[in-house]
């Protein structure tokens, strides 16, 4: 494995780079980073693949964009990166946001994508709130008609507005909201709002959707409903499995992997 850095867009990316032979780049999910992929990069590069695992623009030891992103700027920085790298003719895989950047991509450029994986993608973006995440959006109206009261009589200082914040995040799930830096807050907001289907209904690459049946973040009907937009897609379920298959069923996943791609 190598780590490796370069400078695209004027931002520093770090990249990872497992194995040679036929190359497959790998696009995790928001909040992750190319180590959250070593398992796998490494059971593929065993199999004969060069993984290339970028930390895409604001996660990991990349750097964060200068101004609040869109969806549009991430695709840029895909085609840039396989520019730079002079990437062709390879598979690409993307897991949750990263899925959705590797549909954009693949649909815009399939002169380049050998094969796509979709693993539990987020491209459907519909309005979903679990009741957590009701409760919490409840709890932030509430706290927002309520604090200004509570300031004036002293009952809540600011790091007890901290604490009750971090507190409602991580309760709703949404924990990388609430640590992200301010620029990737905004990137955030702008990235879920963006439903991605305009793209899916485009791919025409040979392509192989992959889902955790018990994925709560981008649900399995998700799975069924792309496999229905896109083209001769194959679909592979992993029973047991939530939202990150890379994670908790490497092995099975790496197996699902290379037989497609084989």
């Amino acid at each position: 494995m190598e780590e490796q850095k370069i400078i695209i867009g004027g931002l520093r990316i770090n990249y990872r780079s497992f194995g040679q032979g036929r190359p497959v780049l790998v696009l995790h999910g928001w909040g992750g980073k190319s180590d959250s992929w070593i398992a796998v990069s490494e059971i593929l590069a065993e199999s004969g693949y060069q993984v290339i695992a970028p930390d895409l623009p604001g996660f990991g030891k990349s750097g964060d964009p200068n101004v609040p992103w869109i969806t549009d700027d991430y695709l840029k920085f895909a085609e840039d990166f396989v520019a730079e790298l002079k990437l062709d003719k390879f598979c690409l895989v993307g897991h949750s946001f990263g899925g959705g950047l590797a549909a954009m991509y693949a649909s815009e450029h399939s002169d380049k994508v050998k094969r796509l994986i979709l693993c539990d993608a987020a491209i459907i973006r519909a309005q979903r709130l679990n009741w957590r995440q009701k409760f919490v959006q409840q709890c932030a109206v509430t706290l927002v008609h309520v604090k200004p009261w509570a300031k004036s009589y002293g009952l809540m200082a600011p790091s007890m507005v901290k604490v009750c914040s971090r507190f409602f995040y991580r309760f709703a799930g949404v924990r990388d909201y609430q640590d992200a830096s301010p620029i990737m807050k905004q990137t955030f907001k702008n990235i879920i709002k963006d439903d991605l289907r305009r793209f899916a209904r485009r791919i025409s690459v040979p392509t192989l959707i992959v889902w955790g049946k018990e994925d709560k973040s981008t649900p399995v009907d998700d799975a069924y409903a792309l496999n229905k937009i896109i083209d001769s897609s194959k679909l592979e379920i992993i029973n047991g499995c939530g939202h990150n298959p890379h994670r908790t069923h490497a092995s099975r996943l790496s197996l699902i992997i290379s037989g497609f791609f084989k």
